[in-house]
Parts: structure tokens; C-alpha cells; sequence
């Protein structure tokens, strides 16, 4: 046990180091983000320190990988969120266009999913989705959720809080050894939370937010296909407060007839901070809702009948709608 405390320890240390680093390099360099009236933020911060946690996470892959921790195929299909990262530098630099972005996302999850293959049949709890279906919806959640870790990303300590949640809940579903890579990730944004923990130091930035939902999605699939576990829906209950916080938002705003690309506050996170005037306190009913009452929804379906997973699963999603719904989300100010 001690070398894999070791291995989380280390990977800890880096992420923060990098994350110093970057934070006197975005100083130096004029890296700030300003804000403007969709933010959630009232003053200048250095952004892009989210290059700790992709440093972090990917040397920590690299050493499970050369020590036989990790299947190969894994650590390649997790090394394919390196370009993602490489164009969200470049973004909260000179701002790429959406297209642009969207390209290298696809082309990173083809890879990622070509290297995981075969990928798990979506059952979804008993109904058997075809193969290329199964194929194309794995390939759209990728996409999905690397956008919506973006969008997500929007007060002091929210996406490496809910990174880390991810993280423990897998930890307590399958251990921290089989749960390696979603941990490793976990560490590496604990590292870069001492900067950026209410008042934020520095910010994410698409290099760090983009990588960590496109890393997730592929960590959770290789996590849930190498250990068999069934019900692939159930697997991302972890990731629920974002999912359903960005998806339900997006689906309320097109509805309504906004344009989805047109930036906005309106988010569930958003709201609430707003209301209580503070980030610390909603960073941490995110994670601590994924941690105890998704994570508990997790562990109690993943060894359940069809029946009894999908009555799970529907109790631990609806009160999350009906609350985001009552919260105005996906409404402008």
C-alpha cells in the first residue's frame, strides 16, 4: 500500500508545482482573465493553471503505465486528452474558434475509443443498445463531457472539487489501486486547488478544464470495462451534478431559443452563487452531493438487478432535476 500512497503523494506535489509555475508564467506574461458581465468573478485572475493538473495526471499515467499498473491501451487512450489540452492553451491565449476545437476533440475521441475497443454494450438496464449506436453515443458523451467540464469551470474551486469527488467515489466503488487513473486525476487537481480555492489564485483555463471531463469520460469507461462492472449509465453517476447541471441548462436555454454558443450565466452553479454571494460554499455542495448521495446511488446499483438499478438510478437523478428546474436554470438573469 505504501508505494501507491507514495504514487498519489507525488503526483500531488507535482500538480501543485506546476501549477506555481504557471501561475508566475500567466504573471509574467499578461495570462489574465478579465472580468465582464457574464462572470462570476469581480476581479482580474491569472488563468491556464490548469496545466498542473494535465502535467500531474500525465506523468502519474505515465509511471502506472512503464510499472504494469495500467493496461497500455488505457494509458494511450488517456494520452489522446494531450492535444485537447495543447489547443485549450493555445484558447486562453489567443481565443481558437469553437470549429477548430471541436475538431481536435473528435479526432482525440475516435482515438481514445479505437484504443478502448471493444467498448462495453450500453445496456441500459436490460435493453441492449445496438453496437454502432452504442459507438456513436460513446463518442458524442466524450465530446459532451469534455465541453461541459468547460462550461462548468466557472467559480473558485468547482471543477477541481468535483475532479476530486469523481475520484473518492470511484475509490470507494472499486478501490484505489483499480480506480487508479480516476484517482491519479483526483490528486492532480488537489494539487492545483490550493491555487485555486476561494479566493482563486489562478483559474483552470480550457487546458485543464476540457482535459479533465475528456480524461474522465475515458478513465471511467477503461475503469468500468476492465473490471466488468455492469450497467455503463450507471458508471457516470459520479459526474452527475455536472451533467445534469450543463445538460439540463443547454436544453432549458435552446427551448427557450438562445443560441447554445452564446455565453451565459445561467447555470445552477451559477445562480447559487450568486444568491449566496460566495464560490467556497457551492464548490463544495457539488462535491460533496456527488460524494454522498451519487456515490451512494453508485455503490448501491452497481451489483443490482435491472429492475432494482434502474428504480436506483431514477431516484438519485429526478430530485436533481426538479431542483435545477425550480432554481431557474437555463433562464437569464
Amino acid at each position: 500500500m505504501f508505494p501507491v500512497i507514495l504514487y498519489y503523494t507525488l503526483t500531488f506535489l507535482l500538480a501543485m508545482m506546476v501549477t506555481r509555475v504557471s501561475l508566475a508564467w500567466a504573471l509574467c506574461n499578461d495570462i489574465i482573465d478579465q472580468p465582464n458581465h457574464r462572470s462570476s468573478h469581480t476581479r482580474a485572475t491569472p488563468r491556464g493553471g490548469g496545466i498542473g493538473i494535465v502535467v500531474g495526471s500525465t506523468a502519474a499515467i505515465a509511471a502506472a503505465a512503464i510499472l504494469g499498473w495500467i493496461r497500455p491501451q488505457v494509458a494511450g487512450a488517456l494520452a489522446c486528452g494531450l492535444p485537447i489540452a495543447i489547443v485549450g492553451y493555445i484558447d486562453d491565449r489567443v481565443s481558437l474558434s469553437a470549429r477548430i476545437r471541436l475538431l481536435v476533440q473528435a479526432a482525440c475521441a475516435a482515438a481514445a475509443l479505437w484504443l478502448l475497443a471493444p467498448l462495453p454494450a450500453l445496456d441500459l438496464f436490460g435493453f441492449i443498445l445496438p453496437n454502432a449506436l452504442t459507438v456513436a453515443i460513446y463518442f458524442i458523451a466524450t465530446i459532451w463531457l469534455t465541453n461541459l467540464f468547460n462550461f462548468m469551470d466557472g467559480i473558485d474551486g468547482i471543477a477541481a472539487g468535483q475532479t476530486i469527488a469523481i475520484g473518492i467515489v470511484w475509490s470507494m466503488l472499486v478501490g484505489p489501486i483499480i480506480a487508479l487513473p480516476l484517482l491519479a486525476i483526483a490528486a492532480a487537481a488537489a494539487g492545483f486547488l490550493i491555487f485555486n480555492r476561494p479566493p482563486a489564485r489562478i483559474f483552470m483555463g480550457d487546458v485543464g478544464s476540457a482535459f479533465c471531463g475528456f480524461f474522465i469520460m475515458v478513465a471511467t469507461l477503461a475503469v468500468g470495462l476492465d473490471n466488468g462492472m455492469p450497467w455503463p449509465v450507471l458508471w457516470f453517476l459520479p459526474a452527475a451534478p455536472f451533467i445534469l447541471d450543463a445538460t439540463v441548462t443547454l436544453i432549458t436555454r435552446m427551448l427557450r431559443g438562445k443560441q447554445p454558443t452564446v455565453a451565459h450565466r445561467s447555470h445552477a452553479y451559477q445562480i447559487l452563487a450568486r444568491r449566496i454571494g460566495r464560490h467556497g460554499p457551492v464548490s463544495a455542495a457539488y462535491a460533496l452531493v456527488t460524494v454522498f448521495w451519487f456515490g451512494t446511488a453508485a455503490w448501491l446499483s452497481i451489483t443490482s438487478t435491472a429492475g432494482a438499478a434502474l428504480l436506483i438510478f431514477a431516484t438519485a437523478v429526478a430530485p436533481g432535476i426538479v431542483v435545477l428546474i425550480a432554481l431557474g436554470t437555463g433562464h437569464d438573469d
